[in-house]
């Protein structure tokens, strides 16, 4: 790790230089308890023995920060060294405020190998909490983020937020929205609204469209219609069985005899009765149950009143 002694950091919180602060820290180091007593931290004082990089500054950066390593860059577009990003690389337009919590996070340190103080460019994996704003940036490849159906960001102005964990909280609503202008940054016409993907541990490879609610319930509740329908051919074709069991039951023959009927066959009689006693003791109980179950079913999941209502009262997508 080298610092750049040509380009000095322009303005420091409380005007304090940050060589004289790596020596104060040196010096606090070194003493008693007693004396480091005041500067311990607590109550959010100094603490000059909180390593903070000295920040690889380029000419067009105007930077503020403190002792405990919180920044703010006001420059151009780069995520990494001088010549990174499109300010790197010298192109216009490429405005860019980076805001950054914990330099370097684990690993910062307050001397380098050398001995000297210990320097740091803007690190979009290392540093612990950054929100990044640019006119102009690659911002997918910045948090090397792998491409997703809706493709990378090239070249298009960007607002990143990385950091352990990240909330957004409204005491109204939040909403989530895209394609709202005609013409983007650059000022080329939008073909379509982009969409939004939610991606868990980066697995593109992994994502499913999301179901639309009323859309599932209208294919839900269509579904339900057609098992009902199914239900009344079963329960008709269960009766037709019934009718012809019980005229089958009963089904005699003329014999050689005249005007003498052969008496039914037993078999028949036999699987006759025992197939009308399961068609009344099981089928059609069972079909009055699957009725019930449907109807259950429905005020348990389709009903809006319901806490299992399978749409939610609050968010929605398109």
């Amino acid at each position: 790790m080298s610092i750049n002694r040509d380009v000095k950091p322009k303005v420091f919180a409380n005007n304090v230089n940050i060589e004289q602060d790596f020596a104060k820290t040196e010096a606090l180091n070194n003493a008693s308890p007693t004396a480091a007593g005041p500067q311990s931290g607590v109550g959010g004082g100094r603490f000059p023995g909180d390593p903070c990089p000295l920040f690889e500054q380029t000419p067009s950066e105007y930077v503020l920060h403190n002792e405990r390593n919180a920044w703010v860059v006001l420059g151009v577009d780069r995520n990494y060294n001088k010549t990174s990003g499109y300010g790197g690389r010298g192109h216009t337009q490429v405005a860019a405020i980076d805001l950054v919590a914990g330099r370097m996070a684990s690993y910062v340190r307050k001397v380098a190998d050398d001995g000297s103080p210990a320097s740091a460019n803007p690190d979009f994996k290392v540093d612990a909490a950054r929100i990044y704003i640019s006119q102009k940036a690659d911002i997918d490849d910045y948090f090397e983020l792998k491409e997703s159906p809706m493709g990378k960001s090239k070249a298009m102005s960007a607002v990143a937020v990385k950091a352990d964990d990240v909330r957004l909280i409204a005491r109204n609503g939040i909403k989530l929205v895209t394609g709202t202008d005609t013409r983007n940054s650059l000022g080329l016409r939008q073909i379509e609204a982009g969409g939004i993907e939610l991606i868990a541990g980066d697995m593109v490879e992994k994502l499913q469209p999301l179901v639309k609610g009323e859309n599932m319930l209208n294919c839900i509740v269509g579904l339900k219609e057609q098992i009902k329908d199914l239900r009344k051919i079963v329960f008709s074709l269960l009766q037709y069985q019934m009718n012809f069991n019980a005229v089958l039951t009963g089904h005699t023959h003329l014999s050689n005899w005249p005007g003498a009927p052969t008496p039914p066959s037993v078999e028949v009689v036999a699987m006759g009765n025992a197939t009308m006693t399961q068609h009344v003791g099981q089928s059609l109980p069972s079909l009055v149950s699957h009725a019930t179950n449907m109807e259950l079913w429905e005020i348990e999941y389709l009903n809006p009143a319901k806490k299992t209502y399978i749409n939610s009262q609050w968010n929605k997508t398109n």
